[in-house]
């Protein structure tokens, strides 16, 4: 047993066996890792409504700089659950971590617009893959799912992936970095799509929806628990996936509502103004083997390929929603 494995061993054998919330009970608490991001208003809903509550959790989100952060800290027992993106995932399992999907969390609508869009400065002549050879395109991480279309885009569109050269900018200052001539091209997940075709939209262009050129409605994001937590304690996760679904739901009924926006200002601090031109993405409850394979798949054309796990195994039983 690796240092890491015995680490997060000793920290799921501390957490408490979980009990049905009776009344008059404290209510269970789980630390959630999150990021400021479209994807998760389901959970926000929950919280809001009151939905945890009911089943008896108390959930205390954290919010970290991307998914792929906040797993090593799940590893380490500081979060009983994280929101973090498929790729991100797959390569923690592939190196023997055991993160199971506890529930879908977005994936990409089936006609544009995109969550994902590839922008470049006006006038560039940039226009396709092929246009990127040679050139620096920002992602706010390598080898994860917002690259991962990016880069599919640029070869469905005529260009030699390994000939571009991925630069990582955060989300929020992607707008700038292109802008300023320090990019040639930009990987943006809403809302900074929205937010960087207002603040810079005299200089800045899309020329591409990297989901939908190259898979549509494909997934991108899940909730993973650890499965020596989900195997002691799965009842908890139980509840845990009946409050968010109706979250999803309270999202689904609300999409063009302005409850909604105002939700999701409130934890990503993005204005409702703004919000207003950002394109939602699909909020799933549960998480399919055939999603994930062709995550898989994909990964595995561009250099992230290895000896995965069968998907299936991968699935804990909230997920098959």
């Amino acid at each position: 047993m690796t240092n890491i494995h015995r680490r997060t061993a000793l920290a799921l054998a501390a957490l408490p066996l979980a009990a049905p919330p009776v009344v008059g009970q404290s209510l269970t608490k789980l630390r959630v890792s999150v990021i400021p991001v479209l994807d998760v208003a389901p959970l926000h809903a929950a919280i809001r409504e009151g939905y945890f509550a009911a089943e008896g959790l108390e959930i205390d989100t954290s919010t970290t700089a991307g998914g792929a952060t906040g797993l090593p800290g799940m590893v380490a027992g500081q979060f009983r659950l994280v929101f973090s993106n498929t790729v991100s995932i797959l390569l923690g399992i592939r190196e023997g971590l055991d993160f199971r999907f506890v529930a879908g969390a977005s994936a990409g609508t089936p006609n544009p617009p995109d969550i994902f869009a590839i922008l470049t400065r006006k006038g560039s002549g940039i226009a396709t893959g092929k246009d990127l050879e040679g050139k620096r395109i920002a992602s706010n991480t390598r080898n994860n799912i917002v690259w991962l279309r990016g880069m599919a885009w640029v070869e469905k569109t005529g260009g030699d992936w390994r000939k571009v050269n991925t630069v990582e900018v955060p989300f929020p200052q992607m707008a700038d970095a292109l802008a300023g001539g320090q990019v040639d091209a930009a990987i943006f997940s809403e809302p900074f799509v929205a937010g960087a075709l207002a603040t810079h939209g005299d200089r800045l262009e899309r020329i591409g929806w990297p989901i939908h050129d190259t898979a549509p409605g494909s997934t991108v994001a899940q909730y993973v628990a650890m499965k020596e937590d989900l195997d002691r304690n799965g009842e908890v996760f139980d509840r845990f996936a009946r409050a968010l679904f109706k979250g999803v739901d309270w999202v689904a009924a609300r999409r063009t509502d302005p409850a909604l926006l105002d939700l999701i200002s409130s934890f990503s601090r993005v204005p409702v103004e703004r919000l207003r031109q950002v394109a939602l993405p699909a909020y799933p409850k549960g998480v399919t083997p055939a999603e994930v394979q062709e995550v898989i798949a994909t990964m595995s054309r561009y250099g992230m390929g290895g000896r995965y796990p069968a998907p299936a195994s991968l699935i804990f039983r909230t997920a098959n929603a």
